[in-house]
């Protein structure tokens, strides 16, 4: 282990290449580069990947986290990277192997004494199990973000906290070559079906509130658990597909944006396509101090981050909108930001210089 790192208040993030794994990581930084409380003046940070040689890994590193690779199935490394941690922040991966690799990180913070571990999970996930006989591959995915929810209870008890989320609003980012060049929104969901999103920004800033209180209130040790051990951070407001296109288009201030319901392989296809495109493939340079009120480099998603399992997994989530079960709403998110939640049209207004750069 690195001299450096003061074991008292380390904090270990997994999946430190995924979308949230890099912004909470990013976020963290920032306001240990400001010197914003004394959460950011004690926390020493430790992100574990699959690529530590990706620009936005190298740019966490030059930041002053310690980024090491690991094999999330080697449970002995995995023990070392944990060792004298006070928390470990549990983000599943995007693979084939999901439960599986979940549950070494686990295994190995519960074998190093690890005081508390925080998950991000996924709204809805706790329904995936109401599907009928033979409906098992329905959900597959949001299922096993539940198996993994139910085995950080069965071992860590009343020290772990789970956050579930709706999806993240720079979701859209993917489809603004659609939205502005052909003025139509094409989601697999029907228009009618009511579902949640939220802003990245919100998200962040209310996970960096939780892990601050904590460290505040516990005073010797590091941890993202407030007293609740589940929070849904959801919008204020759940409303409709069609809803949205129109808050959207609102927001952006432009024609009236028509919705289509297109079928799963459609969306699958557009996506995979997106992954692929030049627009999300070039790392964008962080040339300015984040403000995390709005868009910048650091929250615009990266084609590389739209593996066939998160697009499973997206889909699962809009198949469960179709089926009337992503109707949650929680006043969590309004609660730890101690102020209202950024609406659909709100976000898209302060952010449409932005989204305009990926039409």
């Amino acid at each position: 282990m690195s001299s450096s790192i003061n074991s008292r208040n380390l904090c270990v993030v997994t999946n430190g290449d995924s979308y949230p794994g890099y912004v909470s990581s990013y976020r963290i930084l920032c306001a240990m580069k400001k010197r914003e409380d004394r959460f950011s003046n004690e926390c020493k940070l430790r992100v574990l990947c699959r690529d530590k040689e990706s620009h936005r890994m190298r740019l966490l590193k030059e930041m002053g986290a310690e980024v090491i690779k690991v094999d999330y199935r080697d449970e002995n490394k995995l023990r070392e990277m944990m060792k004298d941690a006070a928390h470990v922040c549990l983000i599943p991966e995007h693979s084939r192997e999901l439960v599986e690799e979940a549950q070494c990180v686990i295994k190995a913070a519960k074998h190093q004494g690890v005081e508390h571990i925080s998950m991000h999970s996924v709204v809805g996930c706790d329904r995936a199990g109401e599907h009928s006989s033979g409906e098992e591959q329905k959900y597959r995915h949001l299922t096993q973000y539940y198996q993994i929810e139910k085995m950080i209870k069965e071992q860590f008890g009343n020290n772990h906290c789970i956050v579930r989320i709706c999806l993240f609003n720079q979701m859209f980012y993917f489809m603004a070559p659609q939205i502005e060049g052909e003025g139509i929104l094409a989601l697999p969901v029907k228009e009618d079906a009511k579902w949640g999103c939220i802003d990245l920004n919100d998200w962040v800033n209310a996970i960096y509130n939780l892990a601050r209180k904590q460290h505040e209130k516990r005073g010797r040790s590091i941890g993202f658990t407030g007293k609740k051990q589940l929070y849904q951070f959801t919008p204020q407001h759940v409303i409709s597909s069609k809803e949205i296109a129109r808050e959207i288009s609102e927001g952006l201030g432009s024609q009236e944006l028509r919705y289509k319901h297109i079928p799963d392989d459609e969306m699958r296809q557009y996506l995979q396509k997106m992954r692929d495109d030049e627009r999300f493939r070039e790392e964008p340079k962080h040339e300015k101090e984040p403000k995390w009120d709005q868009d910048g480099p650091w929250s615009y998603p990266i084609g590389k981050y739209l593996n066939d399992h998160l697009i499973e997994l997206l889909l699962e989530y809009w198949r469960m909108a179709n089926d009337g079960k992503q109707e949650i709403h929680t006043n969590d998110l309004k609660e730890v930001l101690e102020t209202e939640p950024r609406s659909v049209k709100d976000y898209f207004h302060k952010n449409r210089n932005q989204f305009r750069e990926f039409k």
